[in-house]
């Protein structure tokens, strides 16, 4: 799952869903108790709308977690908790008349709080991953994964019959601003340059973060005079952005692009092979340009 939500933010969501999990377990052992020992029905999980009322589905039908809705997961969350309330009416409903559960009516109260558990954790995992393959400094997607979603972008490409281009960039003399302002404005320089460029993408563009200053941008169904023309909006932009460092100070900064056609019957190791070239042409032609590769 895609999330367009910063670094920081997706922790909080992850320690949010820890928090949703363990009041569901805290309420599915009060229900267990009830059902088994036949103690004191709660007249909340009676009511028609038990489903809202409960800690769950007071953050589910809240704003909170608006960045997870269109997740599949996050959508059959839904469904299996109010049909895990109708299941326990009943059998609390029993309870109330003197009577056990029957057992297929607590079975089927106790397979869904389950359920529920289980699909919570597999939305927590979800977002663990979206974690585990982000930068943490930049916000971009890390290495973790790349090339398999490069090749899914490849097959796509095949498939729909329109190329895709990478690109591989390179922030120029990054070495000189750590060694002489210090990495905090190395840092800033990555972080600021990186938020400007994303925001230049296309909403169906990537980027990954391909090592140290340097990373790869991913531009499905874009011919190659197309892509130049979305890099050279990064580039001349990039140029001219003024990046605060921590010591109150504006710096500028370049980049140097290198930009390749991905071909069908070549791998995707071999486009970023051919997209390295044409960056190292750029740094020798003098920085802050563009070069396209010849195999492109």
């Amino acid at each position: 799952m895609a999330l367009p939500l910063e670094r920081e933010e997706i922790e909080l969501l992850t320690e949010e869903l820890e928090v949703i999990i363990a009041a569901h377990l805290a309420w599915f052992k009060q229900i267990n108790r009830t059902l088994v020992c036949a103690s004191q029905v709660n007249k909340a999980d009676l009511a028609e709308d038990a489903h809202l009322r409960s800690p769950f589905g007071q953050w589910y039908y809240s704003s909170d977690p608006l960045p997870l809705r269109e997740s599949l997961n996050f959508q059959a969350l839904g469904a299996t908790q109010q049909a895990m309330h109708a299941a326990t009416r009943l059998a609390l409903l029993e309870v109330l008349d003197k009577r056990r559960p029957e057992p297929d009516v607590y079975d089927q109260c106790i397979d869904l709080a389950l359920r529920l558990n289980t699909m919570l954790r597999r939305v927590q995992l979800d977002i663990i991953g979206e974690l585990l393959t982000t930068d943490s400094l930049t916000g971009c997607a890390s290495r973790r994964g790349m090339l398999l979603r490069l090749r899914e972008e490849q097959e796509r490409s095949l498939r729909i019959q329109r190329p895709c281009c990478l690109c591989l960039l390179d922030f120029d003399r990054f070495k000189l601003v750590n060694d002489e302002r210090g990495h905090p404005a190395g840092d800033a320089v990555l972080r600021q340059g990186l938020k400007f460029i994303t925001g230049v993408l296309r909403k169906y563009d990537s980027i990954y973060r391909y090592g140290g200053e340097e990373f790869l941008v991913c531009l499905p169904g874009t011919p190659l005079k197309e892509a130049a023309l979305v890099i050279e909006r990064i580039r001349s932009g990039l140029e001219r952005l003024p990046v605060r460092l921590p010591s109150g100070e504006t710096l500028y900064v370049t980049a140097s692009f290198g930009l390749t056609e991905m071909h069908p019957r070549h791998s995707v190791e071999e486009a970023i092979a051919d997209a390295d070239m044409a960056l190292i042409r750029a740094k020798d032609y003098g920085r802050n340009r563009i070069e396209l590769s010849s195999g492109g």
